[in-house]
């Protein structure tokens, strides 16, 4: 393979590894706004339901218990330890030199067909991570907002109506 090739393909890969990276990122901002949303919401059941909780306890009261307790559920789907493979890309040291430095086709060991491998497999890698954890996670924390926002509205209706 000649130089510009093993230099395209080089670069194909240090792409490949900064979309990991960002992805990475995108996990953790994420994660980041849940626990932000956890804290919000912890507060405001505190202030609001105390509030609506200190004279009575009716249908209103536990409807935004069960938004509380239902976003809660999410927030900790969303903050859970990351699954198997959510972390990204990294090759295998000891599979990169067997199967590609102490082989005995040289076509094989060209530093070209190398990065063109490890930028394939990190691709691979971070379609898996988009389908199988980040659009999940993204749904969970569209569905978390949602459940924080009726909770606070119940809340409110519920001071509301004496």
């Amino acid at each position: 393979m000649d130089e510009e090739t093993t230099r395209g393909y080089e670069v194909v890969y240090r792409e490949a590894i900064r979309a990991l990276d960002l992805q990475r990122n995108a996990f953790d901002s994420l994660r980041a706004r849940v626990g932000f949303l956890l804290s919000a919401a912890t507060i405001a059941t505190s202030f609001l339901g105390g509030l609506a909780l200190r004279d009575r306890s009716d249908t209103g009261s536990w409807i935004a218990i069960f938004l509380f307790v239902a976003f809660g559920a999410f927030a900790l789907r969303l903050l859970w330890p990351r699954a198997e493979g959510a972390e990204g890309f990294t090759a295998t040291p000891s599979l990169v030199i067997a199967q590609y430095l102490e082989v005995e086709d040289e076509k094989n060991s060209d530093l070209g067909t190398i990065y063109r491998d490890l930028a394939l497999f990190a691709e691979e890698a971070h379609d898996f991570n988009r389908d199988e954890h980040f659009k999940p996670l993204t749904n969970y924390f569209r569905a978390a907002i949602t459940l924080l926002t009726a909770e606070i509205v119940a809340w409110v209706v519920d001071l509301a109506i004496p």
